[in-house]
């Protein structure tokens, strides 16, 4: 694992140096973006999973007979 840590170190030590050289503006933009895909991501895979439920109960609706469908 030392190996990883050396190159964890590394890789942050790279990034740092990359956001040194932006504007405070732009590391504000950059945080921005990512916390708005973040909440996009996460109310689409709440959204998913709301459908999958609505899809199970449905098909547990069909499967009883229900005078109201096929």
């Amino acid at each position: 694992m030392r190996i990883r840590s050396i190159a964890q170190a590394l890789g942050r030590r790279g990034g740092l140096a990359r956001a040194r050289k932006l504007s405070p503006e732009r590391r504000r933009d950059i945080a921005s973006q990512g916390g708005r895909s973040k909440a996009l991501s996460r109310h689409a895979s709440r959204r998913i999973l709301e459908n999958f439920e609505y899809l199970k109960r449905v098909n547990a609706l069909r499967k009883t007979g229900s005078p109201h469908g096929p």
